[in-house]
């Protein structure tokens, strides 16, 4: 792909609709990291409750915020 193909009106319009995605995920799922801590901290004497939380944030926020900095990476690295 040249850089005049780059910068076509249709190029600069899907990539300003992905960057729009990619921040409407990185925010989600750091909503969902900060809504969970902050909930942990009402639930530090409710074991079984904390535990569930902690795979929560895991699962809904760490795991898929890892993924998608590693296609971020994946992305600067090849361009």
């Amino acid at each position: 792909m040249n850089n005049e193909q780059d910068t076509t009106p249709s190029c600069m319009e899907d990539r300003r609709k992905q960057l729009r995605q990619l921040q409407h995920d990185i925010k989600t799922h750091l909503g969902i990291v900060t809504m969970g801590l902050h909930t942990l901290e009402s639930a530090r004497d409710e074991p079984e409750t904390f535990a569930e939380i902690c795979r929560m944030i895991k699962e809904s926020g760490a795991e898929p915020l890892m993924e998608i900095v590693s296609e971020i990476l994946e992305i600067a690295c090849s361009e």
